[in-house]
């Protein structure tokens, strides 16, 4: 059996989660009964396999998560991810061709309409992306379901990615660029949307939330 101390030998050299954050959610999967899981955001699908994993180790449970078309040319790529971790079994991997936002409609569409326990949200990080693709993963979850921010203290002047590519910047405004946008969306978003905030982790710069029942 796949474990999480197998995902993190395995994978040791891939960004981004580490076997800390791993074990973070394998305690509130537990805590929780979380067996349906949605992801977004996954890059090679390290986060994705170390759920899986999570999930192989309770026996139950299926994770569906989603990125980018062009993280297929990853090195390696999700799928090659979870085949060196036999874990393929365990998760759905959805590629978007321009934006996830369109194959969570596409899941919201579904009949039936897929719920999910948790959520782990780590895609886009803009306040566009993050405050609508919440709306719609708010859609997906059930009652009492969970949702993990990651990168709480993101932006846009601080991001490399943006340091790479300045020109990308230009159609953002100043304030914009030194926003915290995932942190405006756990602070105006949530609570109008009648999220509990259960808390911060700041080592992690992640925030947990819980749908009302």
């Amino acid at each position: 059996m796949t474990t999480i101390e197998t995902v993190d030998t395995l994978l040791a050299d891939l960004p981004y989660m580490n076997r800390a954050r791993a074990e973070l959610l394998r305690d509130i999967f537990a805590e929780n009964d979380v067996k349906d899981v949605l992801e977004i955001g996954f890059y090679h699908g390290k986060s994705s396999a170390f759920i899986a994993a999570i999930l192989e180790e309770q026996d139950a449970g299926h994770l569906t998560t989603v990125d980018l078309a062009t993280a297929r040319n990853n090195t390696p790529n999700i799928e090659e991810v979870l085949n060196k971790t036999d874990l393929s079994h365990r998760v759905t991997p959805l590629f978007a061709h321009r934006s996830y936002t369109w194959d969570l409609q596409r899941l919201i569409s579904a009949r039936p309409r897929p719920q999910f326990d948790f959520c782990y949200f780590d895609g886009g990080h803009t306040w566009d992306s993050t405050g609508f693709g919440v709306l719609l993963v708010d859609m997906l979850l059930r009652p009492g379901g969970l949702l993990l921010l990651d990168d709480m203290d993101w932006s846009i002047s601080t991001s490399a990615y943006y340091e790479r590519t300045p020109h990308l910047t230009k159609k953002y405004d100043a304030d914009e660029q030194a926003a915290l946008p995932v942190r405006r969306v756990w602070d105006l978003i949530l609570p109008h949307l009648g999220y509990e905030r259960i808390r911060e982790y700041p080592a992690y710069q992640y925030g947990l939330a819980r749908k009302a029942f």
